[in-house]
């Protein structure tokens, strides 16, 4: 990261002056020669007035009351970023979001998010060149929407400006965090390619590769027009369990010490080798399950309750490792000259992306012996949609049990059977997101003012294929007609179903196809502006000359997610056909100043009214100081209020229909890990094992859930300040520090259905023939002294059903206080004959986060921060090294430690003492909480000409593995890679 990343510079000052020669000049500057760039050195005070994120007003000091950091090309070579999501994992001020290799199954399947402060992605507003895009097609859990940052064109950035305060004054909704300003290239002629792949030491399936192109033709100021195009490629490739299953953190399986053997590699039949399976009956009076593997079986495997016929795993699946991604980001950009006074320009973006993951193993014929799949869907209004795989009856041609198994229950049984006729690939999830925007506009000077107005166009297709579920029409086809046996009261498949058990076939693969089909959900977004400001002079102060803009904004927005007629008639299983439909037309007028008050001291005053339907109108407030105390320093400091609009999604009409996964009951969680314990502790394998597969499985389950959208939500209001300074001691040296503050209240958010209070119906299935078979395996193991086993005298059990519906409503619900401070230092060093030395440091360090979960006097949960998620401290250290035609980069990103807690509460359970985290065990060395995680990169570009450029950059140099993170899926923080050392190489060339 060069020395010039950030605007932390005192006014008119050579860096500032520097840096402000580059953002006007943009791509061009570089090209200029030496000797004219000392000239404009030299006259500071001619230089073309430009426009800084967070303000209206153009301005010759980039130095504004508030903190905007600068973020150049170069910075992001330097960085080893390939992608605008990896440029924000290295800001210190950006926290972890959503990333797209990693959002499968999320509801906004495919994306990725940007999060500053750590409030969500709908509190920071993404912009491109000073304008909104569309919101993704698909809302993250159904409610956030945000704007997908994988859909900015990456190969035409010329720089990122990210201003870590409030701009609703200025940018209307979202913006209380942050605003992230992506600007390309204002100009660009001749021809440039260039190739970038990455590659993974522990990983030999994995890579990043890129490919670029942008030409242009046309000199703004001999031709007075400019028009440029660029295109980039990327591919990642997907890493399937093959290789993943064994490359998770060592304590994960110390927790799971049965995941590898459960695979079956090398013990169970392998793929494409047909399996007959197992059947299994429960005893009607002592409720103990027998299991008995098919005749013809070649992998008998013995359990507690007798054999299975058991198969391999296949290791194809994509989805725990990494999605395969597909991007095609197409971006067109002109500008023309009309007169003397007046430019016309246009840009169109479009980008393509596609996101696949394999499935892997075929799904398996299973006899439902414990809680049925419960989901809600549209068109079921709040009933609950249940399915169980039936039985096998007593003269089905396939039922081939022995006699004593099939005596259990008057002939019926389960069956356990591979569908594998489809193979590995039929299964898996595939997302496709469309994106585009077209923006026209003129802009000119009458006079001494400046003006512009635009019209843009933006929308996003965003299109879900799963195939993950089964269609009950297709499997009752398959499998079907069900009926009842009149003996045992249960639902039993055809005596002679149109699958084929025994054989595999095409015709068998026909009916997998139906009986688990891919479904769509597809989701359109847009949003059409309009917009138009004028800037200038109003009027002069014996300090300077006071200037103001004013302006407008009128949109048009959409949001039509009409779900698939299966899902919502409740036929495709866990998925209940979420829909959306909401449309609405906003307007804001604005105005913003910045007067010279004393020739040391500038304010900045700005105020935006918005109006959106059904509310009232917004009025967002900013005021903004800096003060030249010295001619070495400049304190400046901001207050402003922001709000954000209920989006459509939560205030539209629709809702969420379908399931919610990890929902936690603790009465079910205490009882059935009594049992495990017990059961763990057993001299017998057979019972350890059942053990192990009932810890915590009912800590976290599939629930059916409904969430409401809720037309009276209140919009969310916000209070933002900062305070601080920018210090150069010297020529070589800039400090600056900013303390920051966001208070924002009538926050929106989903029901917390782990709060009984928040949830407006729940219901609960009754006690399943398999926990009563568990406890009838517990009672077996106590009464045997072989099992070494003292049990109590009585022995736990179960005293409900898990749960299987809940229904809430979005709401307004609490307020979040977070504050902290931002500190960046950079300094260059002229190292005469052995080049220029630039070393930077850039910290956040959080002080509270506090939130208030019922509106009432006082915070409820206390201080987050140092708890899980909320690190005090983040930081990032570059040096960049230019020698001759050479570059040498060293950049090291730091996330500090956290607790282990997800709050103070939880505190009580996860310490030191137990060294569990997320109530399971942790790595011995890492007892006292969450490590801290560091990782550095060494980079080496060399430029022996001005057509060509190489690169060859060392990611995580010291190879670190991740560290075990129970609370995490990926079983390892989202923030530490678990790619190994990696290899990037680039190169590209200017014709």
């Amino acid at each position: 990261m060069s020395a010039n990343r950030r605007n932390h510079r005192i006014a008119l000052t050579g860096l500032s002056i520097a840096l402000a020669a580059a953002m006007a000049a943009g791509p061009l500057a570089a090209q200029e020669a030496p000797a004219e760039q000392d000239k404009k050195d030299e006259k500071a005070t001619e230089l073309a007035r430009i426009e800084v994120t967070g303000s209206n007003i153009k301005r010759t000091d980039v130095e504004t009351a508030s903190p905007v950091q600068i973020i150049s090309r170069q910075d992001i070579e330097n960085m080893g970023a390939r992608t605008l999501l990896q440029v924000l994992d290295n800001l210190p001020a950006a926290r972890p979001a959503q990333v797209d290799s990693k959002s499968l199954f999320t509801g906004s399947d495919g994306a990725s998010q940007a999060n500053l402060r750590g409030l969500g992605a709908q509190g920071t507003l993404v912009l491109l060149n000073g304008r909104r895009l569309s919101y993704y097609g698909a809302p993250a859990g159904f409610q956030t929407q945000f704007v997908n940052i994988d859909s900015i064109p990456a190969a035409a950035i010329e720089r990122m400006e990210v201003l870590t305060d409030g701009a609703s004054a200025v940018y209307g909704t979202d913006a209380v965090a942050g605003v992230i300003n992506v600007i390309t290239k204002r100009e660009y002629k001749g021809l440039e390619v260039n190739l970038v792949t990455d590659k993974s030491s522990r990983f030999d399936s994995y890579g990043e590769h890129q490919a670029s192109i942008t030409g242009g033709f046309g000199d703004l100021d001999e031709d007075r027009y400019n028009v440029y195009a660029s295109v980039n490629l990327y591919r990642r490739d997907p890493i399937p369990l093959s290789e993943m299953y064994d490359k998770k953190p060592a304590q994960y399986y110390i927790n799971n010490p049965n995941y590898i053997n459960n695979l079956r590699i090398g013990t169970g039949s392998a793929p494409g080798v047909f399996n007959p399976g197992y059947y299994y009956a429960i005893d009607p009076v002592t409720k103990v399950r027998r299991d008995e593997a098919a005749p013809g079986c070649n992998n008998v495997l013995a359990v507690a309750t007798g054999t299975r016929c058991i198969w391999q795993t296949w290791l194809n699946n994509e989805i725990e490792g990494g999605a395969k991604s597909e991007r095609v980001t197409a971006y067109v950009n002109g500008h023309f000259l009309i007169g003397e006074n007046t430019e016309a320009f246009a840009e169109a973006t479009y980008t393509d992306i596609d996101l696949t993951a394999n499935g892997g193993t075929p799904r398996a014929f299973g006899t439902t012996t414990g809680n049925p799949q419960s989901w809600f869907s549209r068109n079921t209004g709040t009933t609950v949609n249940q399915f169980l795989t039936p039985w096998l009856g007593p003269d089905n041609e396939y039922n081939h049990a022995s006699p004593e198994l099939k005596a259990i229950n008057g002939g019926v049984v389960g069956l356990s059977y591979l569908l594998q006729d489809v193979g590995g690939n039929h299964f898996g999830q595939r997302n496709t997101d469309k994106s585009y925007r077209v923006l026209a506009g003129l802009k000119g000077s009458l006079g001494d003012w400046n003006w512009e107005t635009a019209f843009a166009s933006a929308g996003t297709h965003s299109v879900t294929y799963q195939t993950t579920n089964v269609n009950i029409d297709g499997f009752i086809k398959a499998f079907g007609p069900f009926t009842i046996d009149p003996g045992t009261g249960r639902v039993i498949i055809s005596d002679h179903p149109a699958y084929k058990f025994g054989e595999i076939s095409e015709a068998n693969a026909a009916l997998i196809r139906e009986a688990f089909p891919t479904f769509d959900i597809q989701s359109w977004t847009r949003l059409h502006t309009l917009d138009g400001k004028i800037e200038g002079p109003l009027f002069n102060l014996p300090a300077g000359e006071v200037r103001a803009a004013f302006g407008f904004n009128a949109t048009r927005e959409t949001f039509y997610t009409p779900g698939n007629e299966d899902a919502a008639n409740g036929k495709i299983t866990q998925q209940g056909g979420s829909w959306f439909d909401g449309k609405r037309n906003t307007y804001a007028l604005f105005a913003e100043a910045v007067a010279p008050i004393t020739e040391k001291l500038e304010l900045d005053m700005a105020v935006r009214l918005d109006k959106y339907p059904n509310f009232s109108a917004n009025v967002a407030p900013k005021i903004g100081i800096k003060y030249q105390a010295l001619p070495q320093l400049l304190l400046r400091g901001t207050y402003s209020e922001g709000f954000r609009a209920p989006s459509l999604a939560e205030s539209g009409t629709g809702g969420v229909y379908a399931q919610i996964g990890g929902y936690r009951d603790e009465t079910r969680c205490a009882e059935t890990n009594a049992i495990a314990t017990l059961l763990r502790q057993s001299q017998r394998q057979t019972d350890v094992d059942l053990g192990n597969s009932l810890y915590n499985s009912d800590c976290s389950r599939n629930v059916a859930r409904m969430t409401r959208p809720n037309p009276d939500l209140k919009p969310e209001k916000a209070k933002i300040s900062t305070l601080g300074f920018v210090w150069e001691p010297a020529k070589w040296l800039s400090v600056s520090a900013d303390w920051w503050f966001i208070y924002r209240r009538n926050e929106i958010v989903a029901p917390d259905y782990s709060n009984p209070e928040e949830i407006i119906e729940m219901t609960r299935f009754p006690i399943t023939e398999t926990d009563q078979a568990n406890l009838a395996a517990l009672a077996a193991m106590c009464a045997d002294p072989a099992s070494g086993v003292t049990c109590p005298g009585t022995l736990p059990s179960y005293s409900t059903g898990n749960v299987a519906s809940v229904i809430g409503q979005y709401k307004n619900r609490g307020r979040t206080l977070v504050d902290g401070f931002d500190i960046d230092a950079r300094s260059r060093f002229d190292l005469g004959d052995y080049g220029n030395l630039n070393i930077g440091v850039a910290a956040t360090i959080a002080r509270r986060n506090m939130y208030n979960f019922d509106d009432g006097s006082g915070w409820y949960y206390g201080n987050f921060v140092g708890y899980y998620g909320n690190p005090r401290l983040r930081a990032t250290l570059n040096a960049d090294w230019s020698y001759g035609e050479v570059t040498t980069s060293f950049f090291v990103n730091y996330v500090g430690k956290t607790k282990w807690a997800w709050d103070k509460y939880d505190a009580l359970d996860n310490n030191a003492e137990t060294c569990t985290g997320g109530y399971v065990a942790v790595a011995p060395s890492d007892c006292d909480g969450v490590p801290a995680w560091w990782t550095a990169n060494l980079g080496l570009n060399w430029q022996p000409d001005d057509h060509w450029h190489v690169g060859f950059t060392l990611k995580n140099l010291f190879n670190r593995k991740p560290f075990f993170d129970p609370n995490d899926w990926m079983t390892y923080s989202g923030y530490a890679s678990n790619l190994g050392r990696s290899y990037s190489f680039s190169v590209g060339y200017k014709f």
